[in-house]
């Protein structure tokens, strides 16, 4: 996401319970934001069940002293563990083995986004986002020329030494204009764009890293701040998995409440349509509280996921659980978490 959008305490169940109740009681009511009935019966029964498919689901958890606390609080939450755990890490920074090892251990597959750029960079000051991004060191030319070959490779060796599942997702977003490996960014085009991923793909690939898959991930497509998605596509022989991110930031600051299918259906019919037949993974999501407090965010929770569930090829979604621009957190209200549980049992 543009900016980086505590743990969580286990619902009880009588009170999960009393709480899914509720919403859906207040779900058989108008909705709110779009003027429709919803909830989450209303989502979930909206397409036939036969046409619905199970889901895979991951979490983004913000860095804490105990990974692992975190990890059985979101579970809890969920009644459900994750499949995946995305990761965030500098082309700069070591390999974090230690922590992919124990995602790993719990039995999730490790994401790790993998960002060529200097984050402290752009921190602090009037001016932060233009510092982050004006990095031209890291202009995707420089990556596809080998300027960059030292840490790719040692980032390459220390993955694949790992010896299980890992997905890579380099360079995502680049279809925004909010990172220096952006195109239309230092100079950046979307050709520069594929020849540095196939570059990367290359080097991963020429030293053994057969464990480690490749997602390519761009953003939801937004008019006039996003480039064309399928121009930087690097090319099915290089991309295992296509991702998208998309978040509904509620009300303010230049945004509109937006729903799961006006977020993403663009978006996902032109990853269909390129070529390839690899599965799609909502790769960053999350939703603001709406203006019915608990029950709109509730209510949208359920028909992401049920909406999910509809899409051809889409294979599971990833829940950025961080409070920063917006309170992303599945903790967010308690009727946000009741609902997160009951959607998720029926789709996972």
């Amino acid at each position: 996401m543009r900016m980086r959008p505590l743990t969580m305490r286990t619902l009880l169940a009588v009170g999960a319970a009393c709480l899914t109740i509720a919403l859906m009681a207040a779900c058989a009511g108008p909705d709110s934001e779009t003027g429709g009935s919803s909830g989450i019966d209303a989502a979930a029964d909206s397409v036939p069940p036969a046409s619905l498919h199970a889901l895979k689901w991951g979490v983004y958890l913000p860095a804490s002293e105990s990974f692992s606390e975190s990890y059985g609080q979101v579970s809890d939450i969920a009644g459900a563990h994750p499949d995946y755990v995305l990761k965030f890490a500098a082309l700069a920074e070591a390999v974090p083995a230690v922590q992919l090892r124990e995602i790993s251990g719990l039995g999730a597959t490790p994401i790790l986004s993998l960002e060529p750029w200097d984050p402290p960079a752009g921190s602090g000051g009037d001016d932060a986002t233009a510092a982050a991004v004006a990095q031209p060191d890291f202009a995707l030319s420089r990556i596809a020329a080998g300027g960059h070959d030292v840490g790719l490779i040692r980032w390459a060796t220390g993955l694949r030494d790992l010896g299980f599942a890992v997905v890579l997702r380099f360079a995502h977003e680049m279809n925004g204009d909010w990172y220096p490996w952006a195109v239309g960014v230092n100079g950046n085009t979307s050709g520069d764009y594929v020849a540095a991923w196939r570059h990367v793909h290359k080097l991963f690939r020429s030293v053994g890293a057969s464990n480690v898959q490749f997602l390519w991930s761009p953003n939801v497509p937004v008019a006039n701040q996003t480039s064309d998605l399928a121009a930087a596509y690097p090319g099915a022989d290089a991309v295992d998995i296509l991702g998208l991110d998309g978040y509904n930031w509620g009300e303010g600051d230049g945004h509109t409440w937006v729903e799961p299918a006006a977020l993403f259906d663009a978006g996902l019919g032109q990853l269909r349509a390129l070529p390839g037949t690899q599965p799609i993974l909502i790769s960053e999501t999350a939703s603001a509280e709406g203006a019915a407090a608990g029950q709109s965010k509730a209510e949208w929770i359920a028909r992401l996921m049920s909406h999910c569930s509809s899409q051809e090829r889409v294979m599971g979604f990833i829940w950025f659980d961080a409070n920063k621009e917006r309170d992303w957190r599945i903790s967010s209200s308690q009727a946000a978490q009741a609902a997160f549980a009951a959607s998720l049992a029926k789709v996972v």
